[in-house]
């Protein structure tokens, strides 16, 4: 719904600006936490729900370039960046990163309101079917989505190639199930030319290897028959 109340995070160092906007989002109820440099709001950020970001770019200890890099890895929220720089080049920058709005200082609080009011808009009620359906596989702390191609741990991306990848959302699809290697073959390399046994079994390896940093140990080998995901 329009209305319904948001929990948005300002990450802004000038306490007074931060201050004023805080009390102009709140009138129009939202739930509004402040960050005051670049550390805290990656904290906040790592420790709430939050649904929307208002991003200054000139920060302490973590500028808002470092950011929104942090917050793309893992979230999809709306981030609206604020800053006196208004270049094209900075603009830019921001919108290849990741930002979805940007409000040239200074600006006026109402207009901010709208702004943020479109973003949450267009994100969670004009978006909110596909924000519903999500095609995730959940096993312990493994979260696979099949649809996205994304790996998390604990919520933190896992960083795999394409066939790591495939293997692991193979494997897991039937938990407890032994592939032989020709059938990961087929299911992961297909026709591709030049491809034998061992390459299965040197990308389970790299795979297996990158799981046990995470503290997962799921993939074992059934000798003389295969691989399968225990459960």
């Amino acid at each position: 719904m329009e209305n319904a109340s948001r929990k948005i995070l300002i990450a802004e160092d000038n306490v007074e600006l931060s201050d004023m906007l805080r009390n102009y989002l709140t009138r129009a109820g939202h739930i509004v936490y402040q960050a005051f440099d670049g550390v805290q709001a990656i904290d906040l950020l790592n420790a709430l729900p939050i649904d929307l970001l208002i991003l200054d770019i000139m920060m302490p200890r973590a500028d808002g370039y470092q950011v929104i890099k942090m917050v793309r890895q893992t979230k999809n929220i709306p981030i609206i960046v604020t800053s006196a720089k208004v270049t094209e080049e900075d603009k830019e920058k921001m919108f290849d990163l990741g930002a979805d709005d940007y409000m040239t200082k200074p600006f006026s609080f109402k207009e901010a309101v709208m702004r943020v009011n479109a973003q949450l808009r267009r994100y969670y009620d004009f978006n909110s079917t596909p924000q519903k359906i999500d095609n995730s596989r959940v096993l312990g702390s493994l979260c696979i989505n099949s649809d996205r191609f994304e790996v998390k741990v604990g919520g933190t991306l896992l960083n795999l190639s394409n066939k790591e990848f495939a293997l692991l959302d193979t494997l897991t699809s039937e938990p407890n199930r032994i592939f032989s290697k020709s059938q990961l073959l087929d299911k992961v390399w297909g026709t591709e030319d030049y491809i034998d046994d061992n390459t299965v079994a040197v990308t389970i390896a790299r795979l297996r290897e990158k799981l046990l940093k995470q503290g997962i140990k799921n993939i074992v080998t059934v000798w003389g028959f295969g691989y399968k995901w225990e459960n």
